[in-house]
This record gives structure tokens, sequence and C-alpha cells, in this order.
């Protein structure tokens, strides 16, 4: 009876917090605007599937296979900011269960639900699950990647060693295709092979080498054609100085300080009990397999293979990148995401060793998941605000104020480029589907569909004027927000937003609308957007009628 009861526990638990996980990434999961990456997500999938394909070879290939799975889930689900991201919720499902898996391999149940619990609060993870972007199934891919490694490296020798190394090589391609970066993960495993004597032999780093080399081999055209789109990325810059910051907080941290210092000062602590006792706990592991590290998933005192997988998984993949970056810019801090499995068990090996070393461990265990899970409660908190995004994008909130105010038939226009981005204001007409129906779109020139483009092109001002006088009565004009001097905002660790001073009121714009003849009769302030309304004027009775004065939006 026992056993048949066993595989529903084993189940029970990882489906419990890839549940949690889910719905911590839903609640108000759609309420923070969407900034320029996601508009980038719907704009890509919202066209055929020949043209997505056209898109893809065009750029952005190195997320197509993310885009493939998100248009499906929107074919039900539907292209809003909700929608998107509960795929990416569902990614955070996935993560947190493929951790709470890994750890159980390697450490144990109790160390495996501390892997859990820290994977549930984590603040990378707990962000991926509100980013309409492929990083929550990047974290699940790796994870899954060094599953099928240890899996593979534990049945050396036995019966099915081969179908193992096979399932580590497609778990490699996997996580490869869905991001370049996770090919890394290869350097990561051959670390922790040549560390221990019993896997630096023939008849484990043998099938390793062919199983990683074959994954990369069939991911090869992709990265091949990813290089011939490097232009995409060519904003990156190395961040000099600013490293160390994104290092210890952003990349694992989402710039949460209260996290990154509690969590680092567990890792302090438990590296200084880990300095103390010297090699005396990792002798057991010396005398047994990693297949043996955790015989019974009960209670096992060593942590050397968790410690191996995950302090390898976190940094030998960071390493490679980081030096690489200096030479060819390549580092971003969420573009490591997929190293937060590593994290995860290094993070939890050191809160089960302070436990430990406590008088009663399972409460001192306990008390220091509360610290960090208090901890995460900021961060998490302004990941669901309006304006966490990059630059404290607002470009949902202006495009809702839009469809709630216009009336069929109104004209919108589209700021051709404010000072802080490269592309017009349309992106949000593009990466928003059915925001702006009912209304006459003025100014587009192309189609980012037939011409396997993201975003469509924008014709100039200067025929705004012909337009506004032949066809509208009333427009509206999503335009840079008014400001008087400059803003500096970081969009992450190596890359900042200029927000030059503007103001609506004499711009090329208002000129034109108004040699239209339509005048501004109110403008609704956001964070960094602007709502301009204005409408054909009645016949002229005494002064002319001035603006109404501005409206500073709520966004709570």
């Amino acid at each position: 009876m026992a056993r048949a009861i066993r595989p529903r526990r084993t189940l029970l638990v990882p489906g419990a917090l890839a549940l949690l996980g889910v719905l911590l990434s839903l609640w108000h999961g759609g309420r923070p605007s969407v900034w320029f990456d996601e508009l980038a997500t719907a704009s890509a999938i919202d066209r055929s599937p020949g043209e997505l394909w056209h898109l893809l070879t065009n750029i952005d290939a190195v997320h197509g296979l993310y885009y493939w799975g998100v248009r499906t889930f929107s074919l039900v689900f539907g292209l809003d900011e909700t929608a998107l991201r509960a795929f990416s919720a569902l990614g955070v499902g996935a993560a947190v269960a493929a951790c709470y898996c890994l750890a159980r391999r390697l450490g144990g149940e109790t160390f495996a639900l501390v892997a859990g619990v820290i994977a549930l609060i984590l603040p990378r993870l707990t962000w991926s699950g509100v980013e309409a972007r492929s990083y929550s199934w990047v974290i699940a891919s790796a994870a899954l990647v060094l599953i099928a490694a240890h899996r593979a490296t534990s049945s050396t020798g036995k019966p099915g060693a081969r179908r193992a190394w096979l399932a580590y090589g497609a778990a490699l391609l996997l996580a490869t295709v869905l991001f370049l970066y996770s090919a890394t993960l290869v350097l990561a495993v051959a670390a922790v092979l040549v560390a221990d004597e019993r896997t630096r032999t023939r008849a484990v780093l043998k099938p390793a080498a062919i199983a990683s080399a074959a994954a990369i081999a069939l991911a090869s055209p992709v990265v091949f054609l990813a290089a011939t789109q490097r232009d995409q990325v060519s904003w990156l810059q190395w961040p000099g100085w600013r490293i160390f910051q994104n290092v210890l907080v952003d990349q694992w941290f989402d710039h949460s300080y209260a996290f990154a210092i509690a969590a680092w000062l567990v890792i302090a602590v438990a590296a200084l009990l880990w300095w103390r006792r010297g090699d005396a706990g990792s002798a057991r592991a010396r005398n047994a397999g990693p297949a043996d590290a955790a015989p019974s998933g009960e209670s096992p005192m060593d942590l050397t293979w968790a410690l191996r997988y995950g302090l390898a998984g976190a940094l030998v993949p960071l390493a490679a990148i980081l030096l690489v970056s200096p030479i060819v810019p390549s580092y971003v801090g969420r573009y490591v995401s997929f190293t937060v499995p590593g994290v995860v068990l290094v993070l939890a090996a050191a809160v089960t060793t302070v436990a430990r070393a406590l008088t009663r461990p399972r409460v001192a265990g306990a008390a220091l998941l509360a610290v960090l899970t208090v901890a995460a409660i900021p961060g998490y908190l302004w990941q669901h605000s309006p304006l966490s995004k990059p630059g404290g994008s607002d470009f949902s909130y202006a495009a809702r104020y839009i469809r709630d105010n216009a009336r069929p038939g109104d004209c919108v226009f589209f700021q051709v480029q404010p000072s802080w981005a490269w592309p017009s204001l349309r992106i949000a007409h593009d990466g928003l589907p059915g925001m702006f129906d009912g209304l006459r779109d003025m100014g587009n020139d192309g189609d980012r569909r037939s011409d396997g483009k993201l975003w469509d092109k924008e014709k100039g001002v200067n025929q705004w004027a012909s337009w506004a006088a032949d066809e509208c009565t009333a427009a509206w004009v999503l335009a840079d927000a008014d400001r008087s001097e400059d803003d500096f905002r970081q969009e992450n660790g190596n890359l900042w937003w200029t927000f030059r001073p503007f103001r609506f009121m004499g711009t090329d714009m208002q000129v034109s609308l108004d040699y239209g003849g339509l005048a501004v009769v109110h403008q609704e302030q956001f964070h960094i957007l602007q709502v301009v309304h204005l409408v054909q004027p009645p016949p002229a009775e005494g002064p002319d009628p001035q603006p109404l004065p501005q409206t500073r939006h709520t966004y709570w």
C-alpha cells in the first residue's frame, strides 16, 4: 500500500509548489504596464504562422521557440498583458517544480523543500512571471539540463545509460534553442564532472562530450541565424564599475537590496561554517558516487553534490559570459536568468548548513526561510506595481486611456521619435493589439507583417496638417510627456534612458494639427508618455478658448 502511495507523494509537493508559483505570478500580473520587450512579443505573435516565420528569418530568431509557444497559447487566451504573462506564470510553475526535483536528487526531500521555497521567493524568478518573455521557461529548461546531467552521470555502467545521455542531450538542445546563452551550461556540467575523481573517467566524460556536442550541433542553425541578426543587440555595453551591482544584486535579485543583503549574509555564514569544517563533511561524498548523494531522499547530511551543481550552474556560465563581454558586449543581468537553478541550490545549501549548526535545525531553517520571504516581499510588490518596468514604462495605461475615452472614428497619431526611444511611439499600436480598434490610424507607412519586421514605419509630421483637415474632427496623440529638465533612468546595469525636456505645445506636431483645424482641449500626463486630445473648435465667439489644464494620471 505504501508503495502505491509513494508516487503520489512524490508528485504532490512539486505540484503544490508549482501551483503556488503560478498563483503568485498571476496575482495582479496584468497591472504593470508593458515595455519595449513585451510589446515586441505581442507584435511578433500577432501574425500568421507564415508571417511569423518570415519575421524570424529577419530578426529575433533567438526567441523563435518562445514565440511559437506563446503564440499557440494566445490562440486560446488572447494577446493582452495578462494573457501573455500567464504563459510566463506557467513557466514559473515549471521552474519551481524543476528546481525542487533537482534539489531532491542532490540532497533529499527536506533539502528539496527548502530549495522549492527559495525558488518561490527568489526575486529573479518572481520577476520572470510578470514578464512576457521567455525567461521563466529558460530557467525551467536550465534546471532540466542539470537534472538530466545528474541522472545520466548516475546511470553510468547501468542499464539505460545511453537513454539517460540522450535525454541530457535533448534537454540541452531545448535549453539552447530557447535561449542561446544556455549552451554555456555545457561548461557547468563539465566542471562538475571534472571536479570528482569518480566522474572524471572516460566512461562518463565521453558520453557527456558526445551528447553535448550533438545538442550544440543540432542547435547550430539557430546560432548561425542569430549571428546574422547581431544588430538587434547592438545597444549592449560593458557596464564598467556597475558590474558589481549587476552581479551582486540585479542579475539574481532584481534590484531587491533587502533580499540580496539577506541572501549574501546567509551564504557568508554558511561559507564560514564550511571553511571551519574543512573536508570532513565532504568525505562521505568522495566515498559515494553522485547517485548516492541522497540515497533514499531522507536526511542526507552531506550537501557536496548540491553545492557542486549549484556553484557550477551559477558561476561557470556567468564567468564565461563576463569574460567575453568586454570584447563582444553580451552581458545583461536578465540574460543570465538561466543560472537561477544554481543559485537556488547554493542558497538552499547555505540555509540548510546554517540551520544545522543551530540548536533546533528545523525551527532555525523555517526562521531563515521566513526572513528571506519577508525580505522578498517589497521587491515582489514592486514587480506587480503599475510602473515597475524599465524606465517606468506606461504604454498600457496611455493606450487604455485612449481606448476608454475616444469615440469610434476619431483619429489617432503617434509621435515619430521621442528623445528616449529610437522607434515611433506607434509601437504601442503594434504591441497592444485591439487597443486602438475603431480609431482612424494616421501615419502608418508600411506593413510589418508582410515586411517581416517587428514595427510598422511612420510617415512624417509634415503630412499631419492635411490629414487633420481632410479626415479628422477629433484626434488623439500619443506623445512624450511634458518635462522641464533632463531625466535619466536606468533600464538595467549597462544602459540608461535619457528623457530630454519636452513640451507638446509649440512642437511641429501641435502646429501641424493646428493648421489642420484641430485645437488642443486636454493633455493627460502619464509617467513617460502623455495623451493629447484635440478637436475642431466651434466658430469663434469672443476670445480664443484656452486649452484645459493638464491632468496628471493616477495609476492606482
